[in-house]
């Protein structure tokens, strides 16, 4: 069934973006196979130049940050406040990125990219949510409260990645994409292929969780 977007933000450029609403048999049947569709951050990186050099460079360029910013950092008086390891590093091999997490607010992240061959900084941009094989990324964006739906999706082109698509509706909410506890449990968001995302959110106005197919052509 698809369903009207009412209340919603949608800004696209020559794409076609429709979202329907499924039944959990489908989310769930989609779910067991959706592995071959996402990449995952890489639970081991070796330290080597490359690495040293995405953490120098990232210390740099907190300490070229003004001043009246660090306040707006949690936790964060002085740069010095900030650990620069690797373990703070995300590391998608198969699309050759490594991202460093600015810890700037745990409702509104972000991340600086770098080329994990060269280590050259790429861009700034939203934290990932989920990544597929074709290099898009969704983010969500985090509210203190009544988190609406808010997606942003990105790519990498050349040197930069850009956000080409934006999705927002107060119908649903975005916080359960984000309360996957143990491995084991179904995912809450995922690729199924390289232009459909699936979801798990919870119907404001129904009143009940419901699971949605997004679109992308």
């Amino acid at each position: 069934m698809l369903i009207m977007i009412a209340n919603v933000i949608v800004t696209f450029a020559q794409t076609v973006f429709s979202v329907e609403e499924i039944s959990e048999t489908e989310y769930f049947k989609a779910e067991k196979d959706c592995s071959h569709y996402n990449v995952f951050s890489s639970d081991s990186i070796i330290d080597n130049e490359i690495v040293n050099l995405v953490l120098k460079e990232s210390r740099a360029k907190f300490e070229r940050l003004e001043s009246v910013l660090l306040p707006n950092i949690i936790g964060i008086e002085k740069v010095e406040d900030i650990v620069f390891d690797k373990q703070d590093l995300l590391y998608y091999p198969e699309l050759k990125l490594y991202g460093f997490s600015i810890p700037t607010s745990p409702f509104d992240n972000s991340i600086w990219w770098f080329d994990s061959e060269s280590g050259k900084y790429i861009c700034q941009a939203a934290y990932p949510t989920v990544i597929n094989t074709a290099g898009v990324y969704v983010s969500q964006v985090g509210h203190d409260c009544d988190w609406p739906l808010e997606l942003n999706f990105f790519h990498r082109d050349g040197t930069a990645f850009y956000n080409f698509l934006s999705y927002k509706t107060i119908k649903y909410s975005g916080e359960p994409i984000y309360v996957q506890i143990e491995d084991t449990d179904p995912k809450p968001i995922f690729w199924y292929d390289n232009n459909t995302l699936f979801l798990a959110t919870y119907d404001y106005e129904k009143q009940k969780s419901v699971y949605l197919k997004i679109k992308i052509q």
